[in-house]
């Protein structure tokens, strides 16, 4: 079992909260929770649903997805660090659609801009009121695909969209399963763009991280989701050497230079994928190839976040 470490000053508790990846159900990543129990390191998901991003898309603000983070880490912290599901945000359908309306940045620069540094102070909807933690007690965080990055943001100081999250003083680890973390250039990135823009590439102190990415996936023989997403993430078109997990190019998930690096192989991107359409391919392969999060994946990583 994962010990807990502690100094004079802060307790880092061995309990990893699970983040989705963009448009992912936290449904999805139960199992992995479920293994890195039996393993010995207690962890839960966050209570965050497909249609919880919805209102991002197309470059807008990830607050929306900041406030959950932020509202699902203090309920661990409040907690004896032995649970194993977290209750939802109120949210109801009318808080969706005004978030939809509202949130800024995108391509139509809702709220005047998008640029992340000038986004209008607009709160998301939706009731995240939370007993607050004391301080002194830390988690980590696994987080998925886009999660990745956007914890860099929840770890950071920064403002954004008219708060900081200071995620630094809850959060002592953080692994990355096949993050972007390179800034292509599309209002997508431009949100990392911001972030690096004023805090560097950094982490912050007494936080580590660790990124985990896959080859396996060339783009030459891969299908045309799978062309698409590695040239999202700023792959050079005409590339025909990128090599990635089918969703995120390795050079991307590995971009990150403040953090440690683990290169696998032949792992797909996520849990699941959509049986028919751009994704089919994919879908395909997942039954026959392991996924970050599967048992003799997770063995791989879990070690350095045990150690």
């Amino acid at each position: 079992a994962a010990e807990q470490r502690s100094s004079s000053d802060v307790n880092d508790v061995p309990f990893a909260l699970i983040l989705p990846g963009f448009l992912g159900s936290c449904e999805d990543f139960e199992d992995l929770a479920e293994d890195m129990r039996r393993a010995g390191y207690a962890a839960a998901v966050a209570p965050i649903a497909w249609w919880h991003w919805v209102p991002c898309i197309g470059g807008r603000s990830m607050r929306p997805i900041l406030e959950r983070i932020d509202h699902a880490v203090n309920q661990v912290l409040t907690s004896d660090f032995k649970v194993k599901s977290l209750a939802s945000p109120s949210y109801t359908i009318m808080d969706f659609f005004s978030d939809f309306m509202s949130n800024p940045g995108g391509i139509f620069q809702v709220g005047g801009t998008d640029d992340p540094a000038e986004f209008p102070p607009v709160k998301p909807a939706g009731d995240f009121r939370c007993d607050i933690p004391g301080k002194g007690q830390r988690i980590a965080i696994v987080a998925h695909s886009a999660s990745g990055w956007i914890s860099r943001l929840f770890l950071s100081s920064l403002e954004y969209q008219g708060r900081s999250f200071h995620g630094a003083d809850k959060i002592h680890s953080l692994v990355c399963l096949g993050s972007p973390h390179f800034v292509a250039n599309n209002l997508v990135y431009k949100n990392l763009e911001y972030l690096e823009s004023k805090c560097g590439k950094d982490l912050p102190p007494n936080v580590r991280c660790l990124c985990v990415g896959s080859k396996g996936n060339v783009i030459s023989e891969a299908s045309d989701m799978t062309r698409g997403a590695y040239e999202f993430c700023g792959a050079t078109p005409g590339d025909e050497a990128v090599d990635g997990d089918g969703m995120t190019p390795l050079f991307s998930a590995i971009a990150f230079e403040a953090a440690d690096k683990l290169v696998l192989e032949n792992v797909s991107h996520a849990p699941v994928y959509p049986a028919f359409g751009p994704s089919a391919e994919l879908a395909k392969e997942r039954r026959t190839k392991p996924w970050y999060g599967s048992p003799s994946v997770l063995q791989q990583w879990l070690p350095w976040l045990t150690k």
